[in-house]
């Protein structure tokens, strides 16, 4: 892809965001507009409504969202599967689930909330890896992937309802709930792990070869397999602690952007992270404003467009195979 065509890609996406994120902080239950945004900002107008609730779930829509898109990016990648998406396979109810757990035990530790997603998404992945590990087929991986998921959400229901339904623990991505607490735990890690995914860029151009040729080159397949997944899981894990299991986004964003912008990691990641921002800031933003004053969550949005979009490329894979 051109340079111009790809500094194009990025102008458009990155203007996307910013009307995005003045829509989102002009629009819901109260509405103002731009020369009272302005006044709250320079002048004296009021706007610690805006402060309060809006910004943190703008920042928190964009943190969540990059870090689902890159995820599912490295997945896929890594792993030769086109249809890989922590939300199906059960990393991120591996992280919810082990969150809620912790929660219940520890109620007083939120900072810890990210080491416990996190150990729960590395013990989904090590489940789907034993179960998994002898099947050639991607679509046969998924499955694999859909049953553990089941399990680990039934058993997260369950606890639920054996708890006191008074006491219980709301971990739903219910956006419009956060602070920025939420927003601190995000901007803490996404970041650096985002960037450290963007250094690893080469690593993930390795996978265009074949195991078989990037073995030829001295390069230890399974050990940079288990580094990139290992980071997938950790962005996964981490936005799943703050705004629970997003179904689909990191399916589809890694495929837009690579219909957009190429397959070359060095653009790939950066515009996944940016789009998958985008993308769970849209639906959250439409979620508020379609039907105020009643609030559609983001990931409901999220079901509607991308169970259709999961069935098409999965029929196109079962195809391809």
């Amino acid at each position: 892809m051109g340079k111009f065509k790809v500094k194009l890609s990025f102008f458009i996406i990155i203007s996307l965001i910013v009307i995005t994120v003045i829509f989102s902080l002009l629009s819901g239950s109260i509405k103002i507009s731009i020369s009272e945004l302005l006044q709250g900002i320079f002048g004296n107008y009021n706007i610690d409504y805006i402060v309060d609730l809006r910004i943190p779930r703008i920042a928190i829509s964009l943190l969540a969202g990059a870090a689902l898109g890159v995820s599912g990016l490295l997945l896929q990648t890594s792993l030769r599967n086109p249809l890989l998406d922590p939300s199906i396979i059960g990393i991120s109810s591996g992280a919810n689930l082990f969150l809620y757990i912790g929660l219940i035990l520890m109620p007083n530790v939120i900072f810890y909330k990210s080491i416990l997603s996190i150990m729960g998404g590395i013990f989904g992945y090590i489940l789907i890896y034993i179960c998994s590990k002898n099947m050639k087929s991607s679509v046969s991986v998924i499955l694999v992937g859909i049953a553990i998921n089941s399990f680990f959400t039934g058993v997260l229901i369950l606890i639920q309802y054996l708890r006191n339904s008074t006491t219980s623990i709301n971990i739903r991505a219910t956006l419009g709930m956060k602070s920025f607490e939420d927003v601190k735990l995000l901007i803490f890690w996404v970041p650096i792990f985002i960037i450290i995914t963007f250094m690893l860029y080469k690593i993930c151009n390795i996978f265009f070869l074949s195991d078989r040729d990037i073995l030829s080159l001295g390069i230890n397949v399974q050990l940079i397999r288990t580094i990139l997944s290992f980071l997938a899981i950790i962005l996964a894990s981490i936005a799943t602690s703050v705004v629970g299991v997003v179904v689909f986004l990191s399916l589809i964003v890694p495929h837009i952007s690579k219909i957009i912008i190429g397959k070359n990691h060095v653009v790939t990641i950066p515009f996944t992270a940016l789009l998958g921002g985008f993308i769970f800031l849209l639906f959250d933003t439409l979620g508020r404003v379609l039907f105020s004053p009643i609030e559609i969550p983001a990931d409901v949005i999220m079901l509607l467009v991308g169970g259709p979009t999961f069935l098409i490329l999965l029929k196109k894979e079962s195809n391809y195979g």
